[in-house]
């Protein structure tokens, strides 16, 4: 991959991560019961203990993903070796 479509794939996954949470600040202002959804989101999100936790749960979650989307791409990577130990031709 090109290094400057890495870098732009990485600029999009934090500005998309940046504009959720502007959103979820955003509904804490909303009347209502959506107000209250959004400030009970907020106060998950942004609490010391649960924001780590819940970063850690959303990056894991998303590294197994894209490892499933990679090697579904790239194929299986099971290799099988000779009795020298070198890999053998399919």
């Amino acid at each position: 991959m090109r290094r400057s479509k890495q870098i732009a794939l990485g600029s999009a996954g934090v500005a998309f991560f940046f504009l959720m949470m502007g959103g979820i600040a955003g509904t804490a202002y909303l009347p209502g019961f959506a107000g209250e959804l959004g400030r009970m989101c907020l106060a998950l999100v942004t609490s010391p203990f649960l924001m780590e936790t819940a970063i850690f749960f959303l990056a894991l979650a998303l590294l197994f993903a894209v490892n499933g989307w990679r090697r579904n791409r790239e194929g299986d990577d099971w290799v099988t070796l000779d009795e020298k130990g070198l890999p053998k031709k399919r």
